[in-house]
């Protein structure tokens, strides 16, 4: 028996106020397989790592997804930002910076800071059909912060480089 109806809606009129809350509406996604170096002290956007979305609906949720390779010579900090809105940072903790995500190295040492701290999943409920950019911006404290920067071994010999992408998701509300 084939299918004719899905929500009671004929296939050629379904619309994602259709769908049940929870589904997936679109799926956009950015890899980022070049490198990027800043030297700045304050937050700087990521060249490759910004990536636009329209939602379908007020209702609809955005599902953010970041893997970002992360080299810094000092404190290096990471940010999420929707247009000019910053997303997903720490709570106020006296006057230290507040980041989305965050790695410590302490030296030029070229080593990947390869922990969960790269990694990031942020739900967003923008309350709108507008397009709306998301981007990823970076920080060092002091020096410079890097990223995809090929890394290398104690005898200077080049060890591997690593990618960073953005996927956004549109979830109906």
């Amino acid at each position: 028996m084939a299918l004719t109806k899905l929500n009671n809606q004929s296939l050629t009129a379904v619309t994602s106020a259709g769908l049940p809350s929870g589904t997936v509406l679109q799926v956009q996604s950015t890899t980022k397989t070049d490198d990027f170096s800043s030297p700045s002290s304050s937050f700087a956007d990521i060249t490759g790592m910004s990536l636009t979305i329209t939602p379908s609906s007020t209702s609809s949720k955005i599902l953010v997804l970041v893997y970002c390779s992360i080299v810094g010579d000092d404190s290096t900090g990471l940010k999420l930002v929707r247009d000019t809105t910053d997303l997903s940072f720490a709570d106020v903790d006296g006057s230290r910076q507040r980041y989305s995500m965050i790695g410590f190295l302490g030296s030029a040492s070229n080593e990947i800071y390869n922990a969960g701290a790269n990694h990031m999943h942020f739900l967003d409920s923008p309350s709108s059909t507008s397009a709306l950019t998301y981007k990823l911006q970076g920080i060092a404290r002091t020096g410079s912060f890097y990223i995809n920067r090929t890394i290398y071994n104690t005898d200077n010999t080049a060890s591997g480089r690593g990618t960073s992408a953005i996927t956004l998701m549109e979830i109906a509300g």
